[in-house]
């Protein structure tokens, strides 16, 4: 086998704390050049399937109970009905808009499925409350938000959202359909 680049540890530790390593980063070239090598890491010690795209890198597991994931999907799948709802093409609006926090707390907090979902969820607190920055921060670890400025009033979502977009649009068609948010 040959040699691990250099940045083999950050590389390695990055991806198993379930972050995604997008195209800008330094990270992303020699996994992406060595991702057959990465691969075969991934699957023989951790079996994990390595899936590197144009975009971004990430690892899958095959772990169907990750809260996170679930709880992310949810807030997506909520922001999309709302813009839907709103007459903006929803698709673009998250791909290339930035959001101010606010707003986003304010549209969780009005919901009719504040109780019934998002109080489940990671976005509210134990006290049912919306957290959205405690969430958001989370999300920014991963590599799928980014805050805009140098504080956490404004944020956008990075090329890794893509990875949950599809789902979300089917959760917000099919769980979410034809109910009030």
């Amino acid at each position: 086998m040959l040699p691990f680049p250099k940045q083999h540890k950050e590389i390695t530790q990055q991806l198993l704390n379930g972050k995604f390593i997008l195209e800008n980063d330094e990270l992303y070239t020699p996994i992406y050049f060595d991702r057959e090598m990465y691969a075969d890491f991934f699957k023989q010690t951790f079996e994990y399937e390595l899936i590197a795209t144009t975009d971004y890198v990430y690892l899958k597991s095959t772990n169907e109970k990750d809260k996170n994931s679930r709880d992310f999907l949810i807030f997506l799948a909520l922001l999309c009905r709302e813009l839907d709802k709103d007459g903006k093409d929803f698709k673009q609006e998250i791909e290339f808009e930035s959001f101010l926090v606010e707003d986003i707390t304010a549209f969780l907090s009005e919901s009719s499925k504040k109780r019934e979902i998002i109080e489940s969820t990671s976005i509210a607190n134990n006290k049912g409350d919306i957290d959205l920055i405690t969430f958001l921060n989370e999300w920014q670890r991963r590599n799928v938000v980014q805050y805009v400025g140098n504080s956490k009033l404004k944020f956008r979502f990075t090329k890794a959202v893509g990875l949950f977009f599809d789902f979300a649009i089917i959760l917000a068609n099919d769980k979410l359909k034809d109910k009030a948010i």
